[in-house]
């Protein structure tokens, strides 16, 4: 019998609570009423959530830098291209310029030789080539060359060469220019070709 009251008193202790706790705080009743039944709700400290909104803004404006980049560095690519296709156009007008003021040249060039093909007159032979010669440096002095002048100075290493020597006794005409063997040529003070000289050197 003891043992038939003794069940039903420890049936009815759990059945039973003997107390009941209740949750006032505001934020988790706000959460319950927020949350629909049945799914989880992500709660996260409001420091995450503010890293986390930041984290997302970030993102966005990089994603807003790389876009920019790529639009800036397409742009760029085309004005490179223009700027090269512009200047490769303005490279071949400027050969062409110059090949159209060597074609008279060529002509009379090709006259001289007909000239003395035809006849065994050396005086017009002469006077033709020295024609062309002039037509030439004329052409040459246009374009800004000009031929270097070695007559009555010294040697100067900036713009000659010496290709031969000859002695002096004289001290006053060591290292001076006693022949042009080969003209030398400057186009707007940059050295296309050194001239070639015969030089005097001292006796020792």
């Amino acid at each position: 019998m003891s043992d038939s009251k003794s069940k039903d008193t420890e049936t009815e202790n759990q059945e039973t609570p003997r107390f009941t706790v209740n949750d006032r705080r505001h934020w988790v009743l706000q959460d319950e009423e927020e949350t629909p039944a049945g799914e989880p709700a992500e709660r996260l400290p409001s420091y995450v959530e503010q890293l986390k909104q930041e984290a997302e803004a970030k993102d966005k404006r990089i994603r807003e830098y790389i876009a920019a980049y790529k639009s800036k560095t397409t742009e760029t690519d085309e004005i490179r291209i223009r700027l090269n296709k512009e200047n490769e156009n303005r490279l071949e007008q400027i050969q062409a310029d110059f090949f159209k003021k060597l074609v008279p040249i060529m002509d009379n060039l090709k006259r001289a030789i007909d000239s003395a093909q035809s006849s065994a007159d050396y005086e017009s032979l002469k006077q033709g080539i020295e024609m062309i010669y002039s037509q030439w440096l004329g052409m040459l002095k246009e374009n800004g060359v000009e031929i270097i002048s070695t007559s009555g100075r010294k040697f100067d290493p900036k713009t000659d060469e010496v290709y031969m020597t000859v002695e002096t006794a004289d001290p006053d005409q060591d290292n001076w220019v006693v022949e042009e063997l080969e003209a030398g040529y400057l186009f707007k003070d940059r050295l296309l070709k050194p001239a070639k000289v015969k030089v005097a050197k001292l006796k020792p």
